[in-house]
């Protein structure tokens, strides 16, 4: 039964046949014994009444005994018949189900029409399976015929309009085909729903989504309750059933009831595909990976942070331990909880999967640019001592042949996989990562060499844009200054974190050299010079020129950097707002004492990269 429940037919009849033979030895046995008490008695062996009263209890207890054996063997008569049945080989299900009923009659002595489930159903699946092997060749007639159809409109060129009529022809054969089906093997057999699914499948085909989500979900309905939640039947089908709503989710009506979204539905389906998928192939199985992937990505997009991480890791967990040869997913996973971790500011666990991400990522550079370029530039294309072993940021090599990893020979590829396009950025923001844990740790020197390497990528990265790729000149002047804003943010991102371990290291001068440029560039932006994500630099350049006892240009920067907070709604009871505020009221404080004029060049505002994650001890947020 746990075979047939997950679909394994060939070897759930194997078991059933081997059951058969040790129900069939215990049938046997019983009857000898049976047949021992009933001659003694016949013999005239009994010598008084006690023990002849013995013998008859005996002969009963073997009776009894006798009609369990046989329930049994008609129990598994039945089964075979399903397994038979599941195979679509109804003659040979219709002689199963004939013998258990055979067995109910001769042996067990049990009938239909008295109120005796097991017989009645075995006799409705007698005259079920006889229909069925009737009306076997006016199905298989339709169902050959709306295959013609299918196999003519996937050979032949044709508009959308004909392939509409065909398939709608071939929808309409099937629907024949499903009526048929429904008067004979019954509505609610697998074999209904796999017309269903073939008719969802062809609505799809002809861009009718509504119908084809319905028609598929009934097949789901009908597949779960007579084969289990965990037949791989079942898997396949929410599986389809997902990646529709994936294509094409946002075409599809949703039940205002259900209060869901297309990825409300997307995450539901996949999470429903999950088990049946696991009893199917094991825990550890690619397509087990890649559905966690999938899932893993759906709450990152739904903004559940933990439940993503905890989809993340299941899946390094299904894709197997490392070993020789790594699959492209598992570098884009670690890329990810990487970025979670920094998220859940768990730094040690940040250094751990980041110096892994960061490993497996410079292995996967040589598949990911067989057919695409690399970015020129130093730190991109050698990676200088970190690739080789030398770099405290990167991972340490294995004392064994490192792993390799391989291009994913399937079509399929989760949103997150990382492609030449996006190595760049993926390799930015796990050294970002690594440097901004390394700084949380006190670990500054550490942290300088991540961000410094961080900072030589961005620079190249915003170098090696092209901004005159589009054609149109609307499209040019769009991709342009969103590139732009983009390259802009990434390197001002970089500065940042590197004058913030200078900063913590005390080495002034080497922070205010990060800092001032980072505010320049952001000013350089009209869309980014009066954004929050000017607040943060210049909070951390009022904390500076504090700490080097400079309290007018602090004054200014820490003013310029509330204001920014206020024209942004910035709560004024805000961490963040309190904490520039006590260190304005300082800075002012000694400024009187001082009492030094304002320069003018200091009427700039500041940068807060907004939506980045910043740890307690960080400089204006």
């Amino acid at each position: 039964s746990d075979h047939l429940s997950l679909g394994k037919n060939a070897l759930a009849l194997q078991a059933y046949r081997r059951a058969m033979k040790c129900a069939f030895a215990d049938v046997m046995s019983v009857k000898q014994k049976l047949v021992e008490v009933k001659q003694k008695q016949s013999s005239g062996q009994l010598l008084d009444t006690k023990t002849n009263e013995l013998t008859i209890q005996q002969e009963q207890q073997f009776e009894l005994t006798l009609m369990q054996v046989a329930s049994r063997v008609a129990d598994i008569h039945n089964n075979m018949g399903v397994v038979h049945e599941m195979n679509r080989h109804y003659e040979k299900a219709r002689s199963s189900y004939l013998d258990a009923l055979e067995v109910y009659h001769n042996t067990c002595k049990r009938f239909e029409e008295e109120g005796d489930p097991d017989v009645d159903r075995t006799k409705k699946n007698v005259e079920r399976m006889a229909l069925a092997c009737d009306s076997e060749k006016d199905r298989r007639a339709l169902h050959e015929q709306s295959s013609r159809i299918s196999k003519r409109v996937d050979r032949e060129r044709l508009s959308f309009d004909q392939r509409k009529v065909l398939l709608e022809e071939a929808i309409r054969t099937l629907h024949k085909a499903l009526e048929l089906e429904s008067e004979t093997i019954g509505g609610s057999h697998p074999v209904a729903a796999g017309t269903l699914l073939q008719i969802g499948k062809f609505h799809y085909e002809i861009r009718q989504y509504d119908a084809a989500v319905s028609t598929i979900r009934r097949a789901i309905s009908i597949l779960r309750n007579a084969l289990g939640v965990n037949h791989p039947q079942v898997g396949k089908s929410t599986l389809l059933l997902a990646s529709i709503y994936e294509r094409h989710g946002s075409e599809i009506g949703l039940p205002a009831s259900l209060g869901t979204t297309k990825e409300d539905m997307e995450l539901e389906l996949y999470v429903d595909a999950l088990e049946p998928l696991k009893a199917t192939l094991g825990e550890v199985h690619n397509e087990v990976g890649y559905l966690y992937v999938k899932i893993g990505y759906l709450y990152g997009k739904k903004g559940d942070m933990m439940l993503s991480f905890f989809a993340y890791k299941a899946a390094l967990k299904a894709y197997g331990e490392p070993s020789s040869v790594i699959h492209p997913e598992v570098v884009s996973i670690w890329v990810r909880v990487t970025e979670h971790l920094t998220n859940l500011k768990s730094w040690n666990e940040v250094l751990v999967a980041g110096r892994r991400a960061l490993f497996l990522l410079r292995r996967s550079k040589n598949v990911l640019f067989q057919d695409a370029p690399p970015l020129l530039g130093t730190a991109a294309s050698s990676n200088s001592a970190a690739s080789s072993g030398g770099s405290s940021v990167s991972s340490p090599q294995p004392t064994s042949a490192p792993p390799v990893v391989v291009a994913s020979r399937s079509s399929k590829k989760s949103p997150i996989q990382i492609t030449s396009d996006s190595y760049y950025v993926a390799l930015f923001m796990t050294l970002q990562c690594l440097g901004q844990a390394h700084t949380s740790l006190s670990n500054y020197p550490l942290a300088r060499d991540a961000c410094s390497e961080s900072l030589r990528l961005a620079w190249e990265m915003a170098l090696s844009n092209n901004y005159s790729a589009t054609t149109t000149p609307a499209a040019k002047t769009n991709k342009n200054e969103t590139t732009l804003t983009h390259s802009i943010l990434q390197v001002t991102r970089a500065l940042k974190r590197l004058g913030k371990a200078y900063l913590l290291e005390k080495h002034y001068n080497a922070a205010l050299e990060c800092f001032l440029p980072s505010l320049e560039l952001l000013r350089s932006s009209k869309e980014m010079e009066g954004t929050l994500d000017c607040a943060s630099v210049l909070g951390s350049l009022g904390f500076l020129y504090l700490k080097l006892k400079r309290f007018t240009e602090s004054s200014n920067f820490l003013r310029e950097c509330l204001r920014l907070y206020q024209r942004n709604g910035v709560d004024k009871n805000d961490r963040e707002t309190r904490k520039i505020r006590a260190w304005l009221e300082m800075a002012e404080s000694r400024e009187e004492e001082v009492g030094a004029a304002p320069p003018t060049f200091l009427e700039i505002p500041t940068i807060v990269f907004h939506g980045e994650v910043t740890d307690n001890n960080d400089f204006g947020g």
